[in-house]
């Protein structure tokens, strides 16, 4: 592996950023996304590797925002049915009890 190169990429939407590590392997490019280890390719050319890291980091991120919504969906309806009230009353108990420490 040769030359290591870093890109700061501003995902719009998502408020973040994104750091793009680059690496010329050979005759061929690989490439990863820091904060997002699932996505990491392998490409010819390095305008290549970067166009896919981009497709990859896109599809990564809307599949985090689906399993978001689905996870705050489901809390919803536990808060609803009444799932959660053990823990709030133990929450209460325990502050009341003088349990608790400021963080």
């Amino acid at each position: 592996m040769d030359k290591s190169h870093t890109i700061e990429v501003h995902e719009q939407g998502f408020n973040e950023i994104y750091t793009v590590h680059t690496e010329q392997n050979g005759a061929g490019w690989i490439g990863r996304i820091q904060e997002l280890p699932e996505v990491n390719c392998e490409r010819k050319t390095k305008d290549e590797l970067l166009k896919v890291l981009e497709i990859e980091r896109h599809k990564c991120l809307e599949a985090y925002k689906v399993e978001a919504e689905v996870w705050d969906k489901q809390f919803e309806a536990d808060v609803k049915a009444g799932k959660l009230e053990r823990f709030a009353k133990e929450a209460l108990a325990d502050f009341r009890a003088g349990k608790c420490e400021e963080i």
